[in-house]
């Protein structure tokens, strides 16, 4: 059997063997799926090369249509965290090093103010979490140390991992920022908590506080900060008993709130309205869900967004500041759907996106403020998407990177749409370099 038929069939069996058997929040019905029709055609623009085999990587993008990378560079040693910008007239800019360490993390406010943060590595200590900042126009700070790392005499030791992992970063429109990360160790049998640091606008870094507590672990988090600067984070926790639930807990002025529990199942995204409501995706049971949580602070059921007689593959959504909802996932091995959510709060029906030549393997989803959608998917080493301008049908299918029978595997594949519409796509493939396209309907 070939690399590719055995890299094809490893990643079918993970996709079977990673569908959730977990209990549903609440029953829903959904339509037959139609298959929509193609209207207009935006163009990707030329491949943007960074280097190769980063370790760790993410993008963001930010007022004027400004597009930011971040990578983990393993050119030399030790390995540095570099970032390059994409400026609005559509030019790069040579990459900055911010400093030492891998899998950085990206954020921009409306502002255009940008927050870096990546784990760092060092001699008899856990891995730590360090944070740089540049505000708009002016120079990157220095990196800060910002977690609270334990002795790890013979650590890092090339084996195991122990510290500080899955980080994720989230701005307010005002530079609020919230940092998060889990903290354990799999290998050591030390169970994983979920740590967070806050920044207010024009403040400095508040200390580290751990918000998981009790027999069980943490096994994803995400976050997001609200427009009056109340930060959010959501996170799987798997209790040494009983079934994985999806769990927020939030900021107010006086502190962070207890832990509400949102349903049964897995995390995959957070986002809040401008006016404070919060909204939660995660897949229960094979289906994909989305509660919310109004402005008073009481959730609603939540919503079950795929047909009750399908189990999902593979998903991904993506949330807006008004409130708009994209849904992405795989039906089977051979169908790409998608479902959305009107700012209004009305859901539609499931959509057939393709019926792909080649077998999808996983997908991606970006909405902007505006409503302007953008639904991905690959086979392991092709990439193609459909573009939705807010207020007009879907465009016809994009090729954004063929599959020519080429054997490096993709590793990553991210996605965000600008405040004009136009979509960055960061994609991550096995010995080759760290690429980017930008779609543009303009």
């Amino acid at each position: 059997m070939s690399v590719r038929s055995w890299a094809l069939l490893l990643t079918a069996l993970s996709l079977t063997m990673s569908t959730q058997a977990v209990q549903v929040a609440r029953a829903g019905t959904a339509a037959t799926p139609r298959v929509v029709s193609s209207a207009g055609a935006a163009t990707w623009g030329p491949v943007h090369r960074f280097e190769r085999d980063p370790r760790g990587q993410s993008v963001t993008v930010g007022p004027h249509d400004v597009v930011t990378v971040a990578w983990g560079s393993q050119r030399g040693w030790p390995e540095r965290v570099k970032v390059a910008q994409r400026t609005s007239d559509g030019r790069w800019r040579a990459p900055v090093t911010l400093g030492v360490g891998y899998a950085p993390v990206v954020a921009s406010d409306a502002g255009g103010d940008l927050t870096v943060t990546w784990c760092r590595d060092r001699a008899g200590w856990t891995t730590g979490v360090w944070v740089a900042r540049k505000p708009a126009g002016g120079p990157w700070t220095r990196p800060v140390h910002v977690s609270t790392d334990r002795a790890a005499p013979g650590y890092p030791d090339g084996a195991s991992t122990y510290g500080a992992t899955g980080l994720d970063i989230a701005t307010s429109p005002s530079g609020a920022t919230l940092v998060t990360w889990r903290s354990g160790s799999w290998d050591r049998e030390v169970p994983f908590r979920v740590d967070v640091v806050y920044r207010t606008g024009s403040g400095a870094w508040g200390r580290v506080q751990t918000l998981t507590n009790g027999p069980g672990q943490a096994i994803d988090v995400h976050a997001v900060v609200a427009r009056d600067g109340t930060a959010s984070v959501a996170y799987t926790w798997a209790p040494t008993r009983g079934r994985e639930r999806v769990v927020v807990r939030s900021r107010a002025a006086s502190g962070w709130r207890p832990a509400e529990r949102v349903a049964l199942g897995a995390v995959g995204a957070i986002g809040v309205r401008a006016d404070g409501v919060l909204f939660v995706a995660l897949l229960s049971r094979g289906r994909v869900l989305v509660a919310h949580r109004g402005a008073a602070g009481t959730w609603a059921p939540p919503d079950a967004v795929t047909p009750p007689d399908l189990r999902v593959q593979d998903w991904a959504a993506a949330i807006s500041a008004r409130g708009a909802v994209l849904v992405t996932y795989l039906v089977r091995p051979d169908r790409v759907d998608a479902v959305r959510r009107a700012p209004g709060g009305r859901w539609s029906g499931p959509t057939t996106l393709v019926v792909p030549e080649h077998q999808p393997a996983g997908v991606v989803a970006g909405v902007d403020a505006r409503g302007d959608l953008f639904a991905g998917w690959h086979d392991n080493y092709g990439i193609w998407g459909r573009y939705q301008a807010a207020g007009r049908g879907w465009q016809a299918t994009t090729t954004v990177q063929a599959d020519v029978g080429q054997v490096d595997v993709l590793e990553d594949l991210a996605v965000q749409v600008t405040p004009s519409g136009d979509v960055a796509l960061l994609w991550e493939q096995e010995e080759r370099p760290l690429r980017m396209r930008v779609l543009s309907d303009r």
